[in-house]
């Protein structure tokens, strides 16, 4: 957290998950589907990083520094958020059901 806390702007926070990550943008632009000229346009401010490509960049850098970035921004902290057995229990058995109709296609 300290280090998001430093930084000013989500290309700064773009930019540092992809550095801890160890990875070069280019890397992780075609990872997630992105040319490597819009995520440099992302990092240098003149850009947005799209909010429906936040859960495919974490995956990517392996982190989830950008979104800590946007939560500390307004004031948040993030949490990792807790199921109950039942919310658990539920959640498999959408995952199951989903899993018996594509081996049956």
């Amino acid at each position: 957290m300290h280090l998001v806390g430093l930084c000013r702007t989500s290309g700064d926070a773009v930019l540092l998950a992809i550095r801890v990550a160890k990875k070069s943008q280019r890397q992780v632009a075609n990872d997630i589907g992105m040319e490597p000229a819009q995520l440099s346009r992302i990092i240098s401010g003149n850009a947005h990083m799209p909010a429906d490509m936040a859960l495919c960049f974490a995956r990517a850098v392996r982190n989830w520094g950008w979104q800590q970035w946007v939560a500390h921004s307004c004031g948040m902290d993030m949490v990792p958020r807790t199921e109950s057995a039942e919310e658990k229990l539920a959640r498999l058995e959408a995952e199951n059901a989903e899993l018996r109709m594509r081996a049956a296609a």
